[in-house]
């Protein structure tokens, strides 16, 4: 029934966009940007002017210009719940997350370790895999070719510190942050689109990052995060991979664009 639903979508979106190209010509195709743009922020729960403003001007801007594709993303695929219980998703889905996040668990002494060069850093990120790319081959078992999983790494908050409002750039994969370290506060939490999670209550948060959201550690302990991009459950998955391999051979040496207020290991 959603992806019936989706087609009949479908149908307007192509005729409207064929009469303003008629009409309106070259204009016709920032108009309709703009009107993806529209549809794509419209999803969030808390919008307002402010939130608006962000995504079209500010910090969003990359994911309005990437909208199109998203809603492309939104058709090709499942339901999109915004935030996520790992029951959620599909057992083939499950069953990689529930592996990374045991490997994660036993090498959470080693992980640590890598960043103790690090420590004037607040904010320090290290990857793995980068879209399915190998990058850091110092724990062999995060260098394995998964079905889903396509990004690997680690965030690590030192004290009080948070990020920005922002943006993820992509739809078609969903970002998955594990608390590894286990904080024993609640001042150590992300909210996404009006919803807290906070790492003392709920170690696991899967999501849209593409939602606008923002990352707090306000107490004077460090935070971990494996930080996993998981390809989004879709009725058309050879095709989702092909799109995102594209993707990532296009993006493997930016991750310091999307990344520039962290410290790279």
């Amino acid at each position: 029934m959603d992806t019936f639903f989706k087609l009949i979508l479908l149908f307007p979106l192509i005729l409207s966009s064929y009469f303003l190209y008629v009409n309106f010509g070259f204009i016709s195709i920032i108009l309709t940007w703009f009107i993806c743009g529209l549809i794509d922020v419209s999803r969030h729960k808390t919008m307002n002017l402010k939130l608006i403003k962000e995504y079209f001007i500010g910090k969003g801007f990359l994911t309005f210009l990437l909208s199109p594709l998203n809603l492309f993303a939104d058709l090709l695929s499942f339901r999109n719940l915004h935030t996520f219980k790992i029951q959620d998703l599909p057992i083939d889905h499950q069953n990689e997350i529930n592996e990374i996040l045991e490997l994660f668990d036993k090498n959470k002494e080693k992980i640590s370790e890598r960043f103790e060069l690090s420590k004037e850093d607040t904010r320090t990120m290290l990857f793995y895999q980068w879209y399915g790319y190998k990058l850091d081959e110092s724990i062999s078992e995060f260098t394995k070719d998964y079905k889903y999983i396509k990004t690997i790494g680690v965030s690590l908050f030192r004290e009080k510190t948070s990020t920005s409002r922002h943006f993820g750039p992509l739809r078609m994969t969903y970002r998955i942050l594990y608390n590894f370290n286990k904080v024993k506060k609640e001042g150590s939490f992300i909210e996404a689109d009006g919803r807290i999670n906070k790492w003392k209550y709920d170690p696991l948060f899967i999501f849209d990052d593409t939602l606008i959201h923002q990352s707090f550690n306000e107490e004077d302990n460090l935070r971990y995060c494996a930080f996993i991009d998981i390809i989004r459950p879709s009725y058309f998955d050879h095709l989702m991979k092909l799109i995102l391999s594209g993707i990532g051979f296009l993006l493997k040496n930016t991750r310091s664009i999307f990344y520039k207020n962290w410290k790279m290991i």
